[in-house]
C-alpha cells in the first residue's frame, strides 16, 4: 500500500489520534510518561502505581481534528481519587484559548462522576489538566492560567474568577536527551517532537533503532506497523515514502524479527 492510498484509506480517522491512542492507552507507558514528566510536587501527592485508564472521552466532534483526550483515574496519598486528563494538542500553531477547552472537559469529567454517584452527597475529585503540544513552534512563556487571557482587575476580583492551570509539556523545549520513559512513550514523542521539522529524516533511524529491545516483546511489530501507518498517513510521497520508510526501519532492526509487512 502507498503513502497516497493509506492516506485514502484512513477517511476522517486521525494518524496523530490513533498513534497516541495506542500507546497511552497501555498503563505501562501512560505511568512511565506521567513519572518522567509530572512536577515533583504533584507526584508527591499520587500514587502512580494506582494509575488507570478511563474510557470516556470529552473532546467535542467539532475539534476531534485537532486534539487527542485520554482520562486517567489515580489514587492521591490522601486516600481520596482524582483524574489526571491528558489533552494532546497537534495544531501547528499555538491555542490561545485552551484553557476554555481545558475547563469544558473538566467540568463534563465532573458532571459524569456526580452522574455516576446518583443520589449521593459526595466531593467532586480533583482533576489535573496536562497538555501535550507538538507544535511548529513554541508554547508562548506566561500563559498557562486561565487569567493569563482575562482583562482588567484580576487580582482585584480573583474570587470571582475560576482561575486554574495546566501542565505543559511542550516538545519543542525538551532535548532528545531530555525525553525519558518507555520505549514506545520516547517513540511517539521523538517522533510529534520532528514531525514538522526537516530533520525527521536524519532522525527516523535513530527513533527506528529504538525498536531493537521492543522487537523481543509480542507487541513489538505491531507497535512498528503502526509507526509506519503513522508516518506514511502524515507525510507526502515526496518527503518520505512509504517505501523509504520500511527500509529505514529494517535497516535500524535486525533482519531476524521477521519482514515488515
Amino acid at each position: 500500500m502507498t503513502g497516497k492510498n493509506i492516506k485514502d484509506s484512513i477517511g476522517v480517522v486521525n494518524p496523530h489520534d490513533k498513534l497516541i491512542r495506542e500507546v497511552y492507552s497501555d498503563r505501562d507507558n501512560a505511568r512511565s510518561f506521567l513519572a518522567n514528566h509530572l512536577p515533583g510536587k504533584v507526584l508527591d501527592l499520587v500514587e502512580i502505581s494506582t494509575l488507570e485508564i478511563s474510557k470516556d472521552s470529552f473532546i467535542d466532534k467539532d475539534l476531534a481534528d485537532y486534539y487527542s483526550d485520554i482520562l486517567y483515574r489515580i489514587m492521591l496519598r490522601d486516600g481520596s481519587a482524582g483524574f489526571i486528563y491528558l489533552l494532546f494538542e497537534h495544531k501547528s500553531y499555538h491555542d490561545r484559548y485552551v484553557h476554555l477547552q481545558l475547563l469544558e472537559y473538566m467540568v463534563k469529567i465532573w458532571r459524569l462522576h456526580i452522574k455516576q454517584h446518583k443520589g449521593k452527597s459526595i466531593r467532586l475529585p480533583i482533576v489535573i489538566p496536562l497538555l501535550i503540544c507538538h507544535g511548529r513552534r513554541e508554547w508562548p512563556e506566561g500563559t498557562i492560567r486561565l487569567t493569563s487571557i482575562l482583562s482588567g482587575p484580576v487580582e482585584e476580583l480573583a474570587g470571582y474568577i475560576p482561575d486554574f492551570g495546566f501542565e505543559l509539556y511542550d516538545l519543542l523545549r525538551f532535548s532528545d536527551d531530555q525525553i525519558k520513559g518507555t520505549i514506545m512513550s520516547r517513540v511517539l514523542l521523538l517522533l510529534f517532537k520532528y514531525i514538522f521539522k526537516p530533520e525527521l529524516r536524519h532522525k527516523l533511524p535513530e527513533i527506528f533503532f529504538l525498536f531493537r529491545t521492543l522487537m523481543e516483546k509480542e507487541t513489538g511489530l505491531q507497535y512498528l506497523e503502526t509507526v509506519i501507518w503513522y508516518l506514511a498517513s502524515v507525510l507526502d510521497e515526496d518527503e518520505l515514502s512509504l517505501k523509504e520508510i520500511k527500509e529505514m526501519a529494517e535497516q535500524a532492526i535486525s533482519k531476524e524479527t521477521g519482514n515488515i509487512s
